[in-house]
């Protein structure tokens, strides 16, 4: 990949804060515990490590990530992956993604087939960790850097959350090249995934300088990147949980109406209430709204809630405003857009107070 001189100019002009940021004390802290996760990861996802991998071991894996700290019970989160994978699935394609001979591209794009519930960020992560020199890690503080890098015209994915393996390998070359420049500039140990730190450190810097039009955390998805719907489940999910709530997928609430998410509590004098979530992706909008009258059908069930973009909303809000009353009026509607904004806010409150040490995490991390 080439480096214009505009991007060599712009990551030049954010190395002296990235060095302020290596002489502080957060920049020594960041740099053993990034020690200490290199030397845990190579320790667990070495190929003996994952022959012997049992469930502690995979909670130790996925509750050090930065990408599950949207969760705030990680048990809950290494339950689920168990749960819908299998740990011998996961521990065979966790060796064919890491290990495997083929290019990355396919091993990536053959473990995103397999395996449910890891996204791009969370594979990512394991990548950069396991494969520091190679691989980078995929986040909303790397996009935000690169916007304010000036990459937006070359990296035509950049408003993606989830990426395909040729994009993720095209990324992974675009910070080779930046490293390559990083060490021009005298950081002389700068590898893949010293980059995302660099990244963390200009999205910083930049922050509140992007025009918010623009700014790549709130660009609602396009018809080039639309967010799957297990995606958004998972999202939706994610923050009832933070909530408090008892959140389940896919669950059935009435006959004939098995909706995608609920969030449950109970509630001294009201018993269980049930919050519903259906999300509008992709099918039929008639099903969408015959599968929420049938759940209102549940005594326990308090609001309906679409999960859509705006157009999607729009054509929703359409489709019942002839429908009785009392449907319309437990309908609520939730935008895609900011179903993920306030996964990321969740999970940047989470971040805050783990760092906190309130509570030990069960998997000792």
């Amino acid at each position: 990949m080439y480096l214009t001189s505009d991007h060599k100019a712009k990551i030049t002009g954010y190395v002296p804060s990235y060095r302020e940021y290596c002489r502080a004390e957060s920049g020594q802290e960041d740099l053993q515990e990034r020690q200490q996760r290199t030397a845990l990861y190579a320790d667990l996802l070495s190929p003996k490590g994952l022959r012997q991998m049992t469930e502690l071991e995979l909670g130790q894996v996925v509750s050090a990530l930065w990408a599950s700290q949207m969760w705030g019970n990680k048990g809950y989160l290494v339950d689920k992956l168990i749960q819908e994978n299998g740990l011998p699935n996961l521990q065979a394609q966790l060796d064919a993604l890491l290990w495997g001979r083929g290019e990355l591209a396919a091993r990536y794009d053959a473990f995103r087939k397999n395996v449910r519930g890891f996204g791009t960020a969370m594979l990512a992560e394991i990548l950069a960790f396991v494969h520091p020199q190679q691989c980078g890690v995929w986040n909303d503080k790397a996009r935000s850097a690169l916007k304010a890098l000036g990459f937006a015209p070359s990296i035509p994915f950049l408003h993606k959350s989830q990426l395909s393996g040729t994009e993720y390998q095209t990324f992974n070359e675009w910070v080779a090249a930046i490293a390559a420049e990083l060490r021009q500039q005298g950081l002389a140990d700068m590898d893949a995934l010293g980059v995302n730190y660099f990244f963390f450190e200009v999205a910083q810097a930049a922050r509140g300088t992007v025009p918010e039009e623009v700014a790549i955390e709130t660009l609602p998805p396009t018809k080039a990147e639309k967010i799957s719907h297990s995606d958004i489940i998972e999202q939706v999910l994610a923050v009832g949980q933070a909530l408090g709530f008892q959140t389940e997928k896919e669950k059935t609430v009435a006959k004939g109406a098995k909706v995608d998410v609920v969030w449950q509590a109970r509630i001294a004098n009201l018993g269980v209430v049930m919050y519903i979530f259906e999300v509008q992706s992709h099918g039929s909008i008639d099903s969408l709204i015959l599968n929420l009258q049938r759940a209102q059908v549940n005594q326990s069930v308090q609001r309906l809630i679409v999960v859509a973009s705006a157009e999607d909303i729009a054509r929703v809000r359409g489709e019942i405003a002839t429908l009785p009353e009392n449907f319309r009026r437990a309908v609520s509607y939730w935008e895609i857009s900011e179903v993920m904004r306030a996964a990321s806010l969740v999970s940047e409150f989470n971040g805050i107070i783990a760092r906190l040490e309130l509570v030990k995490s069960e998997f000792g991390t």
